[in-house]
């Protein structure tokens, strides 16, 4: 299977597609680990706030 790009996978995101979502949190995971300092709160708050600003942004 050919990987899609987040482009396509946060299209579906916003659409309702819980996979893609889960997809795209899945790859930027160690980014989000990095700006977390590895507090589990800051690690939970910026998932929150991916998800807001994927359902929030204009495709």
């Amino acid at each position: 299977m050919e990987k899609e790009s987040l482009y396509i996978l946060g299209i579906k995101a916003q659409a309702g597609d819980e996979m893609s979502l889960i997809k795209i949190i899945d790859r930027k995971r160690k980014m989000i680990q990095k700006y977390s300092y590895g507090d589990e709160d800051q690690y939970q708050y910026i998932i929150e706030r991916l998800i807001i600003g994927i359902k929030n942004y204009k495709f």
